[in-house]
């Protein structure tokens, strides 16, 4: 190949491309440079179309939704008092009895024994006692034989010792009637501790009768106790024994609560502490809960004298009104109806920004307030709505009540 040649090759090959390229871009840019500009629009401030509530200071009467549990205040761990096999168990989990209705029976072929035992012994100390009785009579009246018999003896030891000063008896008739006299001696002496002992005996006898009787009453109570039985209307939590099984004492045989001691504990959040507790009792306010499609009334019973280390709230004590039929451990919630608050504002839940801040319009703009809640309250038509408080609360100020996700203060709106 030639000198010319390549020269000629590197030209359209390289070079010519280059320049094709560099030309393009060239009057690409010349064109973009060169095109007429559009006029600059100018910059509008965007106006949010939102809805307003005038302000109505009012005093209302707040409520408050909490959450609570059904206890029974009154709950009875009924236990056997004696040992003894099961013979029946008339009721179980759930079941709802009356007061005094037979809930377990035992075995009382042991305790019926005992009882017959306890009344024989106590039948053989009285028949001891009208012994002692009989005997201190016989006693008294041997008491005269011996101390008639103890003057013969006295004489007849008086005339052996003349006779045997005399010398005309011998000293042994001295000697035997020493010893009759000194043998009778012992034997009053003996009568007359027997009759002194007399009320000592009694007294042993009596105390013996009284243990007896104290035995023999146990001993019915436990023949009473074989009958296990439902100290209040109630339902029953467990059943904790079944037929055949021996139970001994202490041993858990049914658990129940009174279901006319039925209560709902629940918490009272640190805020509405004030308001449930004007005279320092909180006694008297009225609360409602709704189970299975029924209403209940409450009336606050009591107030805990510990607070929740967690929360810093009062657990409160609701009662319910006579025998209710909810189960122990329900969940429900509890409308608590509060003292009236005086200037407080109704406003939709919508109106409330986090937990204490709303906006007032102000020459349609915006501005932060805080407010404290007091609770709920529902309108005379049926509307929920939230109660809150402010000092910077006037009556006619215009409160946005539409949730606007970029809200802030100065934001520009337009009340519709």
């Amino acid at each position: 190949m030639s000198y010319k040649s390549y020269i000629f090759r590197f030209l359209t090959k390289v070079l010519l491309p280059i320049a094709i390229i560099a030309a393009a871009g060239y009057g690409f840019t010349y064109l973009k440079n060169s095109k007429p500009k559009a006029p600059a629009k100018p910059v509008t401030e965007q106006v949010w179309g939102v809805s307003s509530q005038l302000v109505e200071l009012q005093d209302i009467a707040p409520e408050v939704t909490l959450y609570g549990a059904v206890e029974a205040s009154e709950t009875a761990q009924l236990t056997a008092t004696v040992s003894a096999f099961v013979t029946q168990v008339n009721v179980g989990r759930g079941d709802s009895v009356s007061k005094g209705q037979k809930l377990v029976g035992l075995d009382d072929s042991e305790l019926r024994l005992t009882l017959a035992q306890r009344k024989a012994s106590l039948q053989d100390i009285e028949a001891r006692i009208k012994s002692e009785i009989n005997s201190n009579k016989t006693n008294q009246k041997a008491l005269v034989i011996e101390q008639q018999l103890q003057a013969i003896n006295q004489k007849n030891f008086e005339r052996q010792q003349q006779l045997v000063a005399k010398k005309v008896a011998p000293t042994s008739r001295l000697e035997d009637a020493t010893r009759a006299l000194q043998q009778q001696q012992l034997a009053l002496l003996n009568r007359e501790n027997t009759i002194a002992d007399h009320p000592n005996r009694i007294a042993q006898l009596e105390s013996q009768v009284t243990q007896s009787k104290i035995q023999l009453q146990f001993a019915e109570l436990d023949l009473k106790r074989t009958d296990i039985l439902a100290p209040f209307d109630g339902r029953i939590l467990s059943v904790d024994t079944s037929s055949g099984n021996r139970v001994r004492n202490g041993d858990r045989v049914v658990k129940l609560y009174n279901v006319k001691s039925l209560e709902v504990r629940s918490q009272i959040p640190a805020r509405y502490l004030p308001m449930m507790q004007p005279a320092g009792s909180g006694k008297g306010l009225e609360a409602s809960i709704t189970h299975l499609g029924q209403s209940y009334q409450l009336t606050l019973d009591r107030l805990s004298a510990e607070a929740s280390s967690s929360q810093g709230g009062i657990d409160a004590f609701f009662r319910l009104a006579g025998s209710q039929n909810i189960e122990v451990g329900k969940n429900l919630q509890v409308k608590v109806k509060l003292p009236t608050q005086a200037n407080v504002v109704a406003l939709p839940e919508l109106a409330i920004y986090g937990q204490s801040r709303i906006y007032r319009i102000v020459e349609q703009r915006l501005e932060a307030l805080n407010v404290s809640r007091v609770g709920d309250w529902t309108s005379p038509n049926g509307q929920r709505l939230t109660l809150v408080r402010s000092a910077q609360l006037r009556s006619g100020d215009n409160i946005l009540i539409t949730q606007l996700p970029n809200a802030v203060t100065g934001l520009l709106v337009e009340m519709r």
